[in-house]
């Protein structure tokens, strides 16, 4: 019986006006979705047809508002610069002891600003893919 490694995956890079941002992140979640057809043949049989392939990128972190190397206002500008020019994004998946990075492009949002009393601020933001841009998975392997 094989035992496997857990996968984590909590940091994400956003390139943003030719600035790599690696916000503090509490999670990342890239999820994916296919808009499939499905045809009936004239000989009785089935054919499938994806139509669009979409993802989305939904990161939780701590909020950096004010700070000269805010991921939260490099969003905030590259939204109301140009809120349909994609951003490139990579994401390491680490199950030990390989890793394999996503890589793919996603447009800017504004994150959510704002908290409660005196917890620390997060703010969370889900950016939607460029389905222009396939995702890219490369794995590195590291020797045990």
């Amino acid at each position: 019986m094989s035992t496997k490694s857990i996968v984590t995956g909590t940091d994400v890079a956003l390139t943003i006006g030719g600035t790599v941002f690696k916000p503090q992140t509490l999670s990342v979640t890239l999820t994916s979705e296919a808009d499939r057809q499905e045809f009936d043949l004239v000989n009785g049989g089935v054919a499938y047809k994806t139509i669009v392939r979409s993802y989305e990128l939904a990161i939780t972190g701590l909020a950096d508002w004010g700070h000269s190397d805010s991921v939260c206002e490099a969003l905030e500008d590259a939204f109301d610069t140009d809120p349909d020019v994609s951003l490139s994004f990579s994401m390491p998946i680490v199950n030990s002891p390989n890793t394999v990075t996503v890589t793919g492009k996603v447009f800017p949002k504004v994150p959510v600003a704002g908290g409660a009393g005196a917890e620390v601020t997060e703010f969370d933001v889900t950016l939607v893919g460029d389905v222009n841009q396939v995702l890219a998975f490369a794995q590195t392997v590291t020797p045990t």
